[in-house]
Parts: C-alpha cells; sequence; structure tokens
C-alpha cells in the first residue's frame, strides 16, 4: 500500500511545483553564496598583494639605505687610508690626533646616513671606544648600547668575511637594534640602527587603528609590536612568499617580505574585518535574498497553480542559459501571473546584484593597479638626487656661477617633470625632452665622458607613451656601462611600424659600453625578473611591471647585445591608441 502511495505523491502536481521551485532557487542560491565566498578571496587576495607591493617597495628602501652604510664603513674599514694615522700611532698625541679626525668624519658623514642611530670605533688595543650619535639619545642608552657593542667584538659575536647580511639584530635593555660592525685588525668600526626607526615610514600605510606592522626575525620572532602578537596569538612564519590568515579571538591578513641586508623581516598585520569592510552591503543583500527566495517558496507554491507548464518551460530554459555561462539573461513575465512575476523579479533582481558584484570585484583589481602604477612611477633614485647635490656644491665651492645655474635649472625640470608624471601617459616630445634634461645633468657630473643622439620624427612627438620609460633605460645605460676609462655614447630613436592590423610605435636604445652579462641577459629574454648581486631590483622591473599594467600583453620588448660595438640594445614597441590620456 505504501509503494502506490509514494508514487501518487511524487506525480502530484504539488510535488513536481515544489521539486520544480528547488531547482530553480537551489543553483541561485549556491551561486549567490559562492560569488560572495570568491570576492571576499579576490578582495583579500588583491590586498595582499597591494600591501605586498609596499612592503617590498619599504624594503629595498631599507636595503639600499643599509646597503650605502655597508660601503661606507668597508671604504673606511678596507680601502680607505683613514685609519692608518690610528694603525700607525706611537704616540699618545698621535692617536689622540687620529681618533679626533675620525671623529670628525663620522660627525660630517652621518646627516647623509638618515636612518642611523650611531657610528662607533673600537681599539682592541687600548680598549677605547668612541660613537657619534645622530641624535639626542640618554647617557643611560649610550652606556648599554656602548657595554654591549664592546661585549660582541670581545665574544666576535658577529658577522665576518664577505656577507650579504652584515647587519645582525639584537636586544639592548627594551630596545631592538641593527648593528654592523665590521673589523680592521684590531680596529673595529661599526653603526647601529634602531629598529623603531625602519618602521617610521610605514605609518603612511593606512592599516587602520587595530593593524601594525613589525619587524621579526628570519625564525619568525616579533622583535617589535610583540603585544599584538601575543594578545590575539597571530602565528609569524619563516616563510613570507604568500600572505595567510591568522589570530583567535581576532582574524588577521599576514602579509611580509625579507631583507636581503639584515636578518630582519618586515611584516603586516591588516585586520580581515577591514579588509572587507567595503563589502558588508552586498554581502547582507544576498543573504537577505537569499532567505526572501527561501521564505516565498511555499507561498509562490499557492498561486503558480494556474498557467504552469509555459511560463515553467521558459524559466527552465532561461536557467539552462545561466548554466551554461550567460550572465546576461532575464525572464520577462509581462502577461504571466502574478507569482511568476513576483519570482521572475526576484531572479532579475539576484541576477543584477551578481553582474554588480562582479563589476565591484573588477574595479577593486583597477584601483589596485592604479595605485601600484603610480607607487612605481613615483620612485626616486636617492643616489642621483645626492650625487647631483654634491655637483652643485663642488660648483659653489669652484664659485662657477653659471653652472650651478644650468644645473640648478636642470634639476627643476627634471624634478618637476618626475613629480608630474603620476598620470599613466605623456607627450613623446615631453619625455624625450626630460630625457636630455636628464643627459645634461649627467653630463656635469661626468665631463667628457657622455655623447648622446635623439632621432625621432616629427609626426611621432604628438603621440603618448608611458613617462620615465625612454629615461628609465637610458639611467640604466649610464649606471652600468659608463666608465672613467672610456666615454660613452647612447643613441635613442623612435620610429613608426606599420603593420597589418594596427600601428605601433618602436623605441630603440643602445650603447656602445660592454652591453648585457650573458647570465642577465638570458633573464630578460625570458621574460623573467631581473636582480643585480646585491639583491635590488633594477629599473628594468620597474618598466616591464608599469607596460604590463598599462598594456596587458600587446607590447614587445627585445633585449640584445650589439654584434658590432658589443653595446646593450633594448627595443620597445608600444601599441598607438588615440584615446591615451595625457595630462599637462
Amino acid at each position: 500500500m505504501r509503494m502506490p502511495l509514494l508514487k501518487g505523491v511524487s506525480n502530484s502536481l504539488k510535488f513536481k511545483l515544489t521539486m520544480s521551485v528547488l531547482i530553480m532557487t537551489l543553483p541561485m542560491i549556491g551561486m549567490l553564496l559562492y560569488n560572495n565566498v570568491y570576492s571576499i578571496d579576490v578582495v583579500r587576495a588583491q590586498v595582499a598583494d597591494s600591501y605586498k607591493n609596499s612592503l617590498s617597495l619599504y624594503m629595498d628602501q631599507i636595503d639600499t639605505s643599509l646597503n650605502d652604510v655597508d660601503s661606507y664603513l668597508n671604504t673606511l674599514s678596507g680601502t680607505g687610508n683613514d685609519l692608518i694615522g690610528i694603525k700607525m700611532a706611537e704616540t699618545n698625541e698621535q692617536y689622540y690626533l687620529a681618533k679626533a679626525y675620525i671623529y670628525n668624519k663620522f660627525s660630517q658623514d652621518m646627516p647623509l646616513y638618515r636612518i642611523l642611530g650611531s657610528f662607533f670605533m673600537y681599539v682592541a688595543d687600548r680598549e677605547d671606544y668612541m660613537e657619534v650619535y645622530s641624535s639626542t639619545v640618554s647617557y643611560m642608552e649610550k652606556e648599554m648600547v656602548k657595554a654591549h657593542i664592546i661585549d660582541m667584538i670581545r665574544q666576535q659575536n658577529f658577522p665576518q668575511g664577505l656577507r650579504t647580511q652584515r647587519w645582525q639584530h639584537t636586544r639592548i635593555g627594551e630596545e631592538v637594534y641593527l648593528v654592523n660592525i665590521v673589523p680592521s685588525g684590531k680596529i673595529y668600526v661599526g653603526a647601529w640602527v634602531k629598529a623603531d626607526e625602519l618602521l617610521k615610514p610605514l605609518q603612511a600605510l593606512n592599516l587602520g587603528e587595530d593593524g601594525a606592522t613589525l619587524i621579526t626575525s628570519q625564525a619568525g620572532e616579533p622583535l617589535t609590536e610583540t603585544g599584538i602578537v601575543a594578545e590575539y596569538s597571530i602565528e609569524l612564519r619563516e616563510n613570507l612568499n604568500s600572505y595567510y590568515i591568522s589570530g583567535d579571538s581576532k582574524k588577521y591578513l599576514v602579509v611580509g617580505t625579507e631583507s636581503y641586508r639584515g636578518n630582519i623581516n618586515l611584516v603586516a598585520l591588516i585586520p580581515d574585518r577591514r579588509i572587507l569592510e567595503n563589502l558588508p552591503y552586498l554581502q547582507r543583500l544576498i543573504w537577505i535574498m537569499t532567505i526572501g527566495v527561501l521564505v516565498f517558496i511555499p507561498v509562490g507554491l499557492t498561486y503558480m497553480r494556474r498557467s504552469l507548464l509555459r511560463p515553467l518551460g521558459r524559466m527552465l530554459g532561461i536557467m539552462s542559459r545561466v548554466k551554461g555561462g550567460d550572465w546576461s539573461v532575464r525572464i520577462q513575465s509581462e502577461k504571466d501571473a502574478e507569482e511568476f512575476k513576483v519570482l521572475a523579479r526576484s531572479f532579475n533582481d539576484m541576477m543584477d546584484e551578481i553582474q554588480t558584484l562582479r563589476v565591484n570585484v573588477f574595479e577593486e583589481q583597477l584601483n589596485k593597479q592604479r595605485e601600484e602604477l603610480q607607487r612605481l612611477q613615483l620612485q626616486v633614485n636617492p643616489h642621483f638626487f645626492l650625487n647631483s647635490l654634491n655637483i652643485v656644491y663642488n660648483l659653489a665651492k669652484v664659485k662657477n656661477y653659471q653652472l650651478i645655474k644650468d644645473m640648478s635649472m636642470a634639476l627643476i625640470q627634471y624634478f618637476r617633470y618626475l613629480f608630474r608624471s603620476n598620470t599613466s601617459f605623456v607627450k613623446v616630445e615631453d619625455e624625450l625632452e626630460h630625457t636630455r634634461n636628464y643627459l645634461s645633468i649627467q653630463s656635469l657630473r661626468f665631463p667628457d665622458k657622455l655623447t648622446w643622439d635623439i632621432r625621432c620624427p616629427e609626426y611621432l612627438r604628438d603621440l603618448s607613451i608611458p613617462p620615465l620609460v625612454i629615461q628609465t633605460f637610458v639611467e640604466n645605460s649610464i649606471k652600468y656601462a659608463l666608465t672613467m676609462e672610456e666615454p660613452i655614447h647612447i643613441d635613442v630613436h623612435l620610429t613608426f611600424l606599420e603593420e597589418a592590423e594596427r600601428s605601433r610605435m618602436k623605441i630603440t636604445i643602445k650603447d656602445n659600453g660592454r652591453g648585457f652579462d650573458p647570465t642577465v641577459l638570458r633573464e630578460l629574454q625570458s621574460g623573467r625578473s631581473v636582480e643585480t648581486e646585491r639583491g635590488e631590483r633594477t629599473g628594468i622591473w620597474n618598466v616591464q611591471r608599469r607596460l604590463k599594467l598599462l598594456f596587458k600583453e600587446d607590447v614587445d620588448m627585445v633585449f640584445a647585445n650589439d654584434p658590432e660595438t658589443g653595446g646593450a640594445v633594448v627595443e620597445l614597441i608600444l601599441p598607438i591608441h588615440p584615446k591615451m590620456e595625457v595630462t599637462t
């Protein structure tokens, strides 16, 4: 008796209607939930990539500053003659005169290294310690640091030899310091930096009230901001190649990068709820719609008995198209019963919200790309800036006022263009003028060592290109090809390429220097990112990243060595698009 009863229930209109409604609504609910989870993952990944890039940029700047100090100490202790007076001193008078010279040298050079806390020197034979501080330091802190450094030297507890990570972290009292000690016989010179000072530039990162940036050891031990790590049981891993979520009562997105010059990592803790603060409206709307659909199912069953087959068949057909990936379909139900209209409106609203959610995620990705593009374009080479100021200073010493005016005007034009170029595109003429201006500055720095030739047809000068593209490769040529023995010639040539389906512009930059290193050339030709021996990213990576963000795959970059001169040759082939915006 039960089998006929079950068969009768399964063949009833009410059962079939219920099953039909469930078949239509459950996939939509699943898509809403899936898109909700997917959008959260996408936004989280984009935020992690954005902060990862920012941390990498800050860490590169820190590593560059630490490397400058390291080079200074190596020159002082190895190749320079500054310590000869102390080593050769036979009387106390000679020793103190040599010591006073080192003290004055430290005092004069200290302003060049803004992150430093102190230079110091320790003479083991005399057990004499001398330091020069960059700012006000309490007497207690001086004594604690002095005792700790002397103890490190006596126990030889510091890296020795040719190593990349010469800067080692150590805790002195309640503070963490990065210390670099370079021996020269029985004389030890070095410098230290407070870990907290390295974090001050990161205050510009908008992490929210509960977020934090901290420095950790390579083993994942927190060196700063230890309170937040302990309070929320945040896991700090050794491997920081990918982001992850950690924390017990409060979840944090953990993003980090490692240092090439010291045994430290830079880590950002972003509150997970802050990452999703722009999505709660959509999430709430999705949940309301989902609950609304579930509530209206039994109500709709009462009113959908009449005119059922045709509307139901049409809806099933539309669902099949949605399942096939057509998100643009909508249900037209003007002539159907009122109940079908409600269901149709609900379906259309949900599809609109799904599309809105997808558009929002895409716009969020575009915003992150724009922010990254602006950060890449606003990078300033600190060595170029300092060398330019040094040229002006030397010209002032010899009272060459005309060259001082020329150099000052060239620097004004150079930096005016640099800080103006936070737009995506500039005119070719403006980029070439900026390149000429940069070469003029370098010719003052290297007299009789630099010549150049820039050629561009008149009809190409008003076209649009990304800023700082040509100048970056010219700068790269000067950095790696220019020597004090032989002059260098740089040639920049722009031509028009007319192809079958499009028109593009070819930019050729070449020099007569020593060319690309074979290993570096293979990396460039394979399209991989290039790093120098010191672990620093080159300007080529900057240009590659910006062109990829602007043109996707519609750009060609060719790297080679000239078979005749042996110099480096770079060819850029960029698309010509009339809708590229140029901001003056």
